[in-house]
């Protein structure tokens, strides 16, 4: 019989991809908060506001991989932060406290978390022991960790993923450029200069699994590939293999800033990921460069 996996932010590309990757070995099931789709078979619904799970999703389930979260690039209004933090934090509570209640004990707890932990001032290497942020999105990402360690009370595994830029033809980072580069303008934005880190999320999506099935991962890992273009090799990376014909435009970090406010510090992060405690689990991205990535068809 399979193990049970269960599914958070059903909605999301990562989580389709994540279940693609695990479909064959496991029996998935997903947590939505949409209620039409918890008709579905394998599809559970939950209210993170009301505070309610389906308990059903949780019956002898094995793992959970915790992937929901409120998109931060939304506006950071006092209700849209609200929603943020809650999404992330309120619904890990909400499903600990679903476990302990039933007296669920899963073996693996893997829950997203972001690079957006660390100080964005630090130079050199940033490893996972690395000083943490003070503002806003340092402090909701270190409560989300936080959260999610407590499943180690219930005698849980926890693997908190800090994830950089997840690259997809279908969503993202790559989507956005892909498409306004097909109409002839490339976008290099504030700091030419700045390091892009980044992993395709079928890496992710293998990191997940090989977190399952190999009981040594621990804690919160780095998750970037080794490739460090910075971000304007990487624009124009794209023009050379797909685009030779696009206008590249350079917008100065100010005009960002004027825009997104708080938010632009998303898109203006310049660190140096260090990427060894990976390594030494003996993880390996298949996909390590721009041109490997854009060979593939999703």
């Amino acid at each position: 019989m399979k193990d049970i996996v269960l599914i958070t932010g059903a909605n999301g590309h990562l989580a389709k991809v994540v279940s693609q990757h695990l479909s064959k070995d496991y029996s998935v099931r997903f947590l939505t908060t949409q209620k039409r789709m918890s008709s579905r078979n394998s599809y559970f619904h939950w209210d993170i506001q009301k505070k309610y799970i389906d308990y059903k999703a949780l019956e002898n389930c094995k793992h959970i991989i915790h992937l929901a979260g409120f998109p931060v690039l939304k506006k950071w209004t006092s209700k849209n932060k609200k929603i943020m933090y809650n999404s992330r934090i309120e619904s890990t509570k909400l499903i600990f406290d679903a476990c302990k209640k039933m007296n669920i004990r899963p073996a693996t707890f893997i829950s997203a978390s972001a690079i957006g932990i660390y100080d964005q001032s630090l130079e050199g290497h940033v490893h996972e022991d690395s000083p943490k942020g003070k503002d806003w999105l340092a402090k909701m990402a270190c409560d989300w960790e936080g959260t999610a360690s407590k499943f180690k009370e219930i005698g849980s595994r926890v693997v908190q993923m800090r994830i950089s830029l997840i690259f997809s033809k279908k969503a993202g980072f790559l989507k956005y450029n892909l498409l306004s580069m097909r109409f002839g303008i490339g976008a290099i934005v504030g700091n030419a200069n700045r390091k892009l880190n980044w992993m395709h999320v079928k890496d992710i999506a293998r990191f997940v699994k090989e977190s399952i099935n190999n009981k040594t991962y621990n804690g919160p890992y780095n998750l970037a590939c080794e490739d460090k273009k910075s971000q304007e090799k990487f624009i124009k990376g794209i023009k050379k293999n797909l685009f030779p014909y696009a206008i590249i435009v350079k917008i100065p970090i100010f005009i960002i800033r004027f825009f997104l406010g708080e938010r632009s510090q998303i898109i203006n992060t310049d660190l140096s990921l260090d990427t060894n405690k990976i390594k030494k689990q003996g993880f390996k991205c298949e996909i390590n460069t721009l041109e490997q990535m854009l060979e593939i068809k999703k």
